[in-house]
């Protein structure tokens, strides 16, 4: 039950976080403004991490193993891949068809974790992920009639989204597979190693400064901070839903719930038309849902 629990917060946090990062992108509209935002949100999780961890006492934790730095820099840098690309592409594509995609990405998590830690996918559950794919190529279709045809740049920006977020994944996973740490010094050593590949990419973005000025970047500031926080409880909650639920279960639930929380979100405040196949596309990812929660 508190899988599930911790699940739900996951979920409105992240469905926070992506209204806020809708609204980001509009004001965020270079490369190199993507970046700094993320830069700013990662700093921002940094100060959230270590107030979290101090909170909680576990000073003498912040010096974790080599095994918990190693998940945590792969986490990091997985992370920092995807908050910027996604930033990205969200400018280009319908809102929803972010989730499509990152519905792709679950079936990193759960790979690994029927080869790691012999997590049991029952036939009718990959039953069940088949019916949620078969949604993916819906939602594109229904993309391209709202939007301009997918390109081969978009498709890919979309496709490393969805990969960077399933690799995430699956190092909340091994982390609650193999280590004994604060779920709060994780976090906080993946928004550290985050934002140090970000201050690197920003590095190399630097010299495009003077032809990026954006003037209205600073009104994101408002949106950047909640963003922080919401992605701080969406991966706290979720890495501590992680310990209670196999991932068969967790990840592609989470995403297909956030699937259904932004195809909401798109009609309600980005105006996004639903049409006859975002309606075919949820109900069948809703079926997928049935098959590997409840069959």
């Amino acid at each position: 039950m508190m899988g599930y629990i911790y699940l739900c917060i996951a979920l409105v946090s992240g469905a926070i976080k992506g209204f806020c990062g809708k609204k980001t992108s509009s004001l965020t509209s270079t490369f190199y403004h993507s970046v700094l935002a993320n830069l700013i949100r990662m700093s921002f999780c940094i100060i959230i991490g270590f107030a979290v961890v101090c909170s909680e006492g576990n000073f003498n934790f912040l010096l974790p193993d080599a095994g918990v730095l190693l998940i945590a820099f792969v986490s990091g840098i997985s992370t920092a891949v995807f908050v910027v690309f996604w930033l990205v592409s969200v400018r280009q594509n319908a809102y929803m068809l972010m989730d499509v995609f990152l519905m792709l990405g679950v079936l990193v998590p759960l790979t690994f974790g029927k080869l790691l830690f012999n997590e049991v996918v029952r036939p009718v559950q990959w039953l069940g992920l088949s019916i949620l794919f078969a949604a993916t190529l819906i939602m594109c279709s229904y993309n391209n009639s709202i939007k301009t045809k997918l390109t081969f740049p978009a498709f890919s920006l979309l496709l490393l989204c969805g990969f960077s977020s399933g690799v995430a994944d699956f190092a909340q996973k091994l982390f609650a597979k193999t280590s004994d740490a604060p779920v709060s010094v994780f976090n906080l050593y993946t928004y550290i190693f985050a934002a140090l590949t970000l201050v690197l990419v920003f590095s190399l973005s630097k010299k495009d400064m003077a032809k990026n000025r954006n003037d209205s970047f600073k009104r994101a500031f408002p949106y950047i901070l909640v963003m922080a926080i919401c992605l701080f409880l969406n991966s706290y909650y979720k890495t501590l839903a992680a310990f209670c639920l196999s991932s068969v279960i967790l990840y592609p639930l989470n995403q297909a719930l956030a699937l259904i929380f932004s195809t909401v979100m798109s009609a309600v405040f980005f105006h996004e038309k639903i049409t006859l196949k975002a309606v075919i596309g949820i109900f069948i990812a809703f079926v997928g849902l049935l098959f590997i929660n409840l069959l």
